[in-house]
């Protein structure tokens, strides 16, 4: 393996990357991006709650989350359905059949996450960390 990512590196090397500069400010850049983006992940959980104490479809959802700036979700529907029904699963969401599809809103457990998140408090174990990992 170690051999194809060197002969990958060499090959980007010689192309596209050739007149791309990498410089240690960029590397510091990048890492940066990485780390303020687990942060994220609980803002984009808070928001998800917010939005849900009224019912709505993921369609409905995806664009109020769009109108809040957060665009994550813009090529990768399918994440926000699995983070959808993995919120489900941690009891923090109720979803239902309607004519317009399927609908979800923040169950009783997830009114008090979410009135721990709007208070400053860590709330431990709701990560989509797992979901990114492919679990």
């Amino acid at each position: 393996m170690e051999d194809r990512l060197k002969r990958l590196r060499e090959s980007m090397d010689r192309g596209t990357f050739k007149h791309m500069p990498f410089t240690e400010e960029k590397k510091q850049m990048i890492k940066r991006g990485i780390e303020n983006s687990k942060g994220n992940e609980q803002d984009i959980l808070l928001h998800i709650l917010q939005l849900l104490l009224i019912e709505k479809t993921g369609h409905e959802l995806l664009k109020h989350l769009r109108g809040r700036g957060i665009n994550q979700y813009e090529e990768r529907h399918g994440f926000l359905y699995t983070a959808l029904h993995k919120m489900e699963r941690d009891r923090l969401l109720i979803s239902f059949w309607e004519e317009e599809g399927k609908k979800y809103r923040v169950s009783n457990r997830g009114r008090k996450v979410l009135q721990r998140m709007e208070e400053g408090k860590s709330v431990k174990n709701l990560s989509f960390n797992p979901l990114l990992e492919g679990e």
